[in-house]
């Protein structure tokens, strides 16, 4: 372990760094100046921390990131009545250190784009002397971290994204095979994935003949397109091409339960949520998939006082450039939560592709004048206004008196049954105290 003291002023490169600087105000927050902070400079297997306090002096450390470096580390800020410590968001690498330091100190993430280190010399150690000197004058805007619970739910609503996005892959996958053959279903039957697609796949893959095939679709809206279906089979598939299909359709079965399985989760995680999955399910063009991953990006909707401040965390709001007197728009920022802004795009493009509503007719004005991508942009932000406004006064969207859309979420499933010492153990660690009654007679 590496131990450094010194006075700022007594070190070339930090004594041009001014310690008198006036506290910087971010988003609705003034951060002001302390007496002890710390900086950290963290890596995938070191942390760089350096304690600097009002007077100059600074003292530095080199830790782990082991559990047994992260505690040293945690009774080294302590020992040092440390007031804030102040990180860059580097990855994942960053969010082990928060966790530990989290119930100790007030303690900060900040945009590494937005605290870079003067040009030169650059060492770890005077990576963590600046990021200190930033800390101890509140010159910096801090990132947004949820609660511990929120976070929880964006890592089950992001994992649950992906998973839709591999079976995606996989269907894709089978789509383009039959492409390749000759073989069209998608250009007779909306969806080659439902119960009479399947019915025709797995006719194709046992070698069965399309006459015996079709005898065993029972819906009459498909049989009429008997002769369609025929003329869309008109390929054949290679032994290759059937293992391919099979293992996909293998892998789009486990992921099908995989995926219900988060739906459940998510479910019982967003429980205690007052509703709010309801309110943004009642907006067109947003399902549970979108809501719940929405909702688990926001988090408390009471941090952003206004519309303006949710659609600029989100990058969706245009840059400003002003020089001279004169004012410029340019594109989206894209400065903020990908996530969000990706879920609220594909929001507005159900929208766009949908039936006719005010926030289509919305669209319809903007893509006259400025285009479809623009106007898609446009109505996404407008979508993100919409659900500030719903959440912060928790109200359900309504079209117009008795058009209010119908609402459908997934259901959940129960537990499996439990014993009693399992029930005692869940509500124990709860907080509760199980007491034992006596049997009434």
């Amino acid at each position: 372990m590496s131990v450094l003291k010194a006075r700022i002023p007594d070190c070339p490169h930090c004594a041009t760094l001014p310690i008198t600087i006036k506290p910087h105000r971010g988003e609705g927050t003034l951060y002001s100046r302390v007496n002890i902070s710390c900086g950290l400079d963290v890596h995938k297997s070191s942390i760089s921390g350096s304690i600097l306090k009002s007077d100059g002096t600074f003292e530095t450390h080199q830790f782990s990131t082991t559990i047994d470096g992260l505690l040293a580390m945690k009774e080294w800020i302590v020992a040092n009545h440390c007031e804030r410590v102040l990180m860059e968001a580097t990855g994942v690498f960053w969010i082990p250190v928060y966790s530990v330091l989290e119930p100790y100190v007030e303690v900060h993430v900040v945009n590494p784009l937005f605290i870079k280190y003067v040009p030169g010399r650059k060492t770890d150690v005077l990576d963590s002397v600046w990021i200190a000197e930033i800390a101890l004058n509140g010159m910096f805007k801090a990132s947004y971290i949820p609660s511990k619970n929120i976070r929880e739910l964006r890592e089950l609503t992001r994992t649950y994204r992906k998973l839709i996005e591999e079976r995606t892959n996989h269907k894709n996958r089978i789509h383009k095979i039959l492409v390749r053959n000759g073989i069209r279903l998608s250009d007779v039957l909306s969806d080659i994935f439902g119960k009479s697609g399947m019915i025709v796949i797995n006719g194709l893959i046992e070698g069965k003949p399309i006459d015996q095939t079709l005898k065993m679709i029972h819906n009459s809206r498909i049989l009429k397109k008997k002769d369609e279906i025929k003329r869309a089979i008109c390929g054949e598939l290679s032994e290759n091409d059937l293992f391919v299909i099979q293992q996909s359709l293998e892998c789009i079965g486990q992921h099908d339960c995989q995926i219900a399985q988060y739906e459940n989760k998510i479910l019982k995680n967003m429980f205690p949520d007052n509703g709010n999955i309801e309110i943004l399910v009642s907006i067109p063009g947003i399902g549970f998939t979108i809501g719940s991953s929405v909702l688990a990006e926001i988090g408390n909707i009471g941090q952003f006082d206004n519309p303006k401040q949710l659609v600029s965390w989100a990058g969706l709001s245009p840059a400003v450039y002003e020089s001279a007197g004169k004012t410029a728009h340019g594109h989206i920022t894209k400065r903020g939560s990908k996530y969000l802004r990706t879920m609220l795009i594909e929001a507005a493009q159900s929208i766009a592709r949908g039936k006719s509503n005010r926030l289509k007719h919305f669209f319809s004005r903007i893509q006259s004048r400025k285009g479809y991508k623009k106007a898609i942009v446009a109505l996404a932000r407008k979508v993100l206004s919409i659900i500030h406004h719903l959440l912060s006064n928790h109200e359900k969207y309504v079209e117009s008196p008795g058009k209010e859309k119908k609402i459908k979420l997934p259901d959940i499933c129960p537990d499996p049954v439990m014993d009693h010492d399992e029930m005692i153990h869940i509500l124990t660690q709860a907080g509760y105290i199980v007491h034992k009654s006596n049997p009434v007679r």
